[in-house]
């Protein structure tokens, strides 16, 4: 439990991290003299980063020992975060934010990587716990942004106090032995079965993440333009974090209760369900702060439980969670920059047809999963 322990911190930081741009990125827009259209290419420099760390980095988990390469990675975190005020030009914003999606990534494929090694078949439980702390991060992270938003020095020392909350965590993998590797198979299924149902989860990753981090990113904005004060916005985020987080605490106990593939699919409904009633009834400050709890609440428990389902048909690895990953940085780069692009000419709505689309699109992938894994299942009884 202890390893979970220290993995949890580790992913309170991630969450700190990711939880930090949205809220944040009008200040970043005004502090590098860009509008909203071009501040949104954060999103694609961060997630960039993410799909390279994944790829280079992630299958390192399953060569070396784990626990210095995560502390690696978070104190990078720490540093890009410190950093990021002193970017007065949006390609060093940029550069940084590429930077930064790099040392996430390695973080969150060792996280899912590392957890499996301690648990292995029994590991869904202890993952929803991680990615409740996770949302502690996220929830934390537009907390301290609306202590100081209104400070002429606000950025400087929000991004200052986010670098170093990431250290404990530094500290504390490098204290800890690292999981054994002995014990851990590195191979994967090579049947071209196995390599569409990972293709599968990869495009449903890129669906679901691609619309939980439009939500993240722009739901900020979201609430301004439709009428929100500054303030307002601000706790509208938070309180879809408050939300994210309390349902992915109650996802510990779910997950003991019910399957993983039933969740999902309940959570994308309920999803799906908001987003169109945000479309359908006129915007105002309750529909805000309704939409704003709806989403975080169902939104939450549709990634833990997607990556329980995995190990129970695939077996979690570095090599495959940064395949993953891949596809979830992939999503997150493209659909929140979509947004961007629209977000004035088409009105902020733009974000919830987005959400939509994607959830629906996701469900879909769900469905042909349980197709996939009936026939592996028929495959494993045959072999």
């Amino acid at each position: 439990m202890s390893k979970t322990i220290l993995y949890s911190i580790a992913f309170i930081a991630l969450g700190l991290v990711v939880g930090s741009l949205g809220p944040t990125l009008p200040a970043l827009a005004a502090n590098t003299q860009v509008e909203m259209k071009q501040i949104s290419h954060l999103f694609i420099a961060r997630s960039l980063g993410t799909m390279l760390g994944s790829w280079l980095i992630g299958r390192w988990y399953d060569r070396v020992a784990g626990h210095p390469l995560m502390a690696a990675s978070l104190l990078t975190s720490a540093i890009m975060l410190s950093l990021m005020p002193s970017a007065t030009f949006l390609w060093a914003l940029l550069a940084l934010s590429t930077l930064m999606g790099m040392s996430t990534a390695s973080v969150n494929v060792g996280g899912h990587a590392l957890i499996v090694l301690v648990h292995g078949e029994r590991v869904r439980p202890f993952m929803s716990v991680m990615h409740f702390a996770f949302g502690v991060g996220g929830l934390l992270s537009p907390m301290l942004v609306a202590q100081f938003i209104h400070r002429s020095d606000g950025l400087q020392i929000t991004y200052m106090t986010l670098g170093l909350l990431t250290l404990p965590a530094v500290a504390l993998s490098l204290l800890s032995r690292s999981p054994s590797l002995k014990d851990h198979d590195n191979s994967s299924p090579s049947t071209p079965l196995y390599g569409s149902i990972i293709i599968l989860f990869a495009i449903f990753f890129f669906l679901e993440i691609g619309a939980e981090a439009a939500i993240m990113g722009w739901y900020f904005s979201f609430a301004v333009e439709s009428g929100a004060g500054l303030k307002s916005a601000a706790h509208m985020n938070s309180a879809f974090w408050a939300a994210f987080t309390l349902s992915r605490l109650a996802t510990i106990w779910l997950t003991t209760q019910f399957n993983a593939v039933s969740l999902v699919m309940m959570s994308l409904g309920i999803a799906v369900t908001t987003a169109l009633a945000m479309l359908m009834i006129p915007t105002s400050p309750f529909i805000l702060w309704i939409g704003a709890i709806g989403l975080g609440l169902s939104i939450a428990p549709i990634f833990p439980n997607t990556y329980g389902f995995a190990q129970r048909v695939l077996g979690l690895s570095g090599k495959v969670t940064g395949w993953f990953l891949i596809g979830s940085s992939a999503g997150s780069m493209f659909w929140p920059w979509v947004i961007g692009q629209f977000f004035k000419s088409a009105g902020p709505h733009v974000l919830m047809w987005v959400v939509v689309i994607n959830l629906c699109g996701a469900f879909a992938m769900i469905v042909l999963l349980m197709r996939k894994e009936s026939r592996t299942d028929i495959v494993k009884d045959e072999g």
